[in-house]
């Protein structure tokens, strides 16, 4: 059974690769690696960028700007997917020179793993924060800063830090990806929640807007640039 399973999920890596062209390459914040490897993005076609750039939208904006340069001066390249989004500004003003690029109108990429947008359009609507595989795995939670300020200033001050910043929140909600949920996932959002005294569930998310961005199916959420267009806020609002 085991062996059939593997074999399954290899078809439908393979069935995604063979989808995406030769000439496609991803740029992606690392916390979407799971969900991009369960997909069957090989890692030699993706860019990973490190989370900690959402904190700091000038940096982010030009280490975009600056990979997908780099990807635009390859003769091979003539397509570039962005799993990211709007990112409190990180996309304003990114212009490709050659290929072009394919970007999903959503604020952040909470919409992407739960396959809603934009009627979910933020990480944070009502009152709720979301998990997901890779921001556990890679990200900053409120619950890996908790321990890092508890580290430094002590147990009062590093709960008084997280409940000020959770103090609009009701509840911790783990969304289950293709990359799936492992009991390290569930244990970290169960004891976040746990310790700011928020409510826990867990909701499937939906592959199909990931998946439609990937392989640039059009549809009212997934905007194509072509070089020389610029990119706003402006692009995004249209789609809210």
């Amino acid at each position: 059974m085991a062996a059939g399973l593997l074999r399954d999920m290899a078809q439908k890596d393979l069935g995604m690769e063979r989808t995406i062209p030769p000439d496609v390459r991803v740029i992606a914040c690392q916390t979407m690696a799971p969900e991009l490897a369960a997909l069957g993005v090989a890692p030699d076609r993706m860019r990973l960028l490190d989370q900690g750039l959402h904190r700091y939208p000038q940096e982010l904006r030009q280490e975009l700007a600056r990979t997908l340069e780099e990807l635009e001066s390859q003769a091979a390249v003539n397509r570039v997917v962005l799993v990211y989004g709007y990112c409190g500004g990180g996309l304003e003003g990114l212009s490709p020179r050659r290929a072009n690029v394919v970007l999903p109108l959503v604020h952040d990429c909470i919409p992407l793993l739960r396959g809603r947008a934009p009627e979910a359009p933020t990480a944070d609507a009502g009152g709720i924060f979301y998990l997901s595989p890779g921001w556990i795995e890679h990200g900053r939670t409120p619950y890996t800063e908790f321990l890092y300020t508890r580290e430094r200033f002590g147990h009062d001050d590093a709960m008084w830090t997280a409940k000020e910043m959770l103090k609009s929140y009701r509840e911790v909600v783990l969304v289950e990806t293709p990359a799936g949920l492992s009991r390290a996932h569930r244990r970290h959002a169960r004891t976040m929640a746990r310790l700011f005294g928020l409510a826990y569930r867990e909701e499937r998310g939906d592959r199909r807007l990931l998946e439609d961005l990937l392989t640039a199916r059009s549809r009212p959420n997934i905007l194509h640039l072509n070089p020389g267009e610029v990119f706003t806020i402006e692009c995004l609002r249209r789609t809210t």
